[in-house]
Formats: C-alpha cells, structure tokens, sequence
C-alpha cells in the first residue's frame, strides 16, 4: 500500500513542472528565440564552439523557437521566408509575450512587422 501511495506522489509530482511550464510558454518561445540568435552569431555561419557552450535547455529552446517560426512560415504566407531574420523580431517582442500574448499572436504579429 505504501509502495502505492508513493508512486502516486510521484507521479502527481511530476505533471506539475509542466503544468507551470505550460502557462508560461510564450515567454519560453521568445527566450528561445533569443537562444537562436546567441547560438548563431554570423546569420549563415554557426559559431565554432557552440555546440559544446550551448546548453541542452538552450538547444531545446531555440529548436523550439525554428521549429514553430518553419511550421507558421509552411502554414501562412509571411513578409520572409528566413526563419532567422523573424526569430530576430520575435527576440525584441519580450513586453508583447509579457502582456499574455499567445505564440499563435506573436507568430502572426511577427510575421505582419
């Protein structure tokens, strides 16, 4: 009974980081858009030790960011198809995301500038 108890905790234990992480996300893909443009210094060329002073929580991040700006650019005509050059913009949205903005409206905003 014990043993069952405790993997109930722990399970309940773990949905809640998520739960917290979700809440927030769209400060998470603009954080992860500045990543982009900290990992990639030179806009064609990756810095040489990147991939060994990039973090994996960073790695994900900015992986986050390219993914969705590629998915939104696939799906929805925008003034570029050069997801570095839209990461920019969204890197400098920060008091947008703060104000409750969804990434869908940061994508779409971003997208419009």
């Amino acid at each position: 009974m014990k043993r069952y108890i405790f993997s109930v905790v722990c399970l309940t234990s773990l949905a809640f980081p998520a739960i917290a992480s979700a809440i927030d996300d769209h400060e998470h893909f603009v954080q992860g858009c500045r990543e982009v443009l900290g990992i990639y210094a030179n806009r064609d060329k990756q810095r040489l030790l990147a991939g060994l002073t990039t973090s994996p929580t960073e790695a994900l991040r900015a992986g986050y960011c390219i993914g969705a700006i590629s998915e939104y650019q696939r799906e929805r005509e925008c003034f570029t198809n050069d997801w570095y050059e839209q990461a920019q913009r969204i890197s400098e949205m920060s008091e947008y995301a703060k104000n409750g903005a969804s990434v869908e409206e940061i994508l779409e905003t971003s997208c419009e500038i």
